[in-house]
């Protein structure tokens, strides 16, 4: 008897620890590529229940790549899942201030001249840079926005 009592009582700490390590946050990702929010689901899938909406630019705790376009994460201390298209690991504040225009340049919502327009940012305004470069452009974040800009026209400190 007390052989299988030391025996449950080890595999539940052992089921205990599995479950908390399968929550632990191993890096910090921010919300990108999206207009508002984006959605925490219970399982992942794009069809299972929404937890919550999660604000763009909000950062969250990454948990795991679950390998099927979803990341785990924790949002809030809801651990959910989420779109890994929408989710990019949290740089250090890198910045960049905008140069070599007139006025002001073009926040796109996509690397593309042809891009969804965002918004102007003004000629020595400061970003928040938030990726490499693709095709000409860096993806970047300002005033809470998130979208892609020349990079002629950012300079990276």
């Amino acid at each position: 008897m007390k052989k299988f009592f030391v025996l449950t009582a080890t595999l539940v700490c052992l089921l205990t620890a599995t479950a908390f390590a399968e929550n632990n946050v191993v890096a910090t990702y921010i919300v990108v590529n999206c207009r508002e929010s984006i959605t925490l689901r219970a399982t992942p899938s794009v069809y299972a229940e929404e937890l919550a909406q999660i604000p763009l630019g909000q950062a969250v705790g990454f948990i795991d790549d679950v390998g099927n376009g979803f990341y785990k994460i924790n949002y809030d201390g809801l651990v959910g899942f989420a779109l890994a298209e929408y989710l990019t690991p949290q740089k250090s504040a890198r910045t960049g201030t905008v140069v070599n225009c007139r006025e002001s340049i073009t926040l796109r919502e996509t690397p593309s001249t042809g891009g969804y327009e965002l918004m102007q940012i003004p000629l020595g305004a400061r970003v928040r840079f938030l990726g490499g470069e693709i095709n000409e452009f860096y993806q970047v974040e300002y005033r809470g926005v998130t979208g892609y800009v020349l990079k002629a026209y950012l300079r990276l400190e």
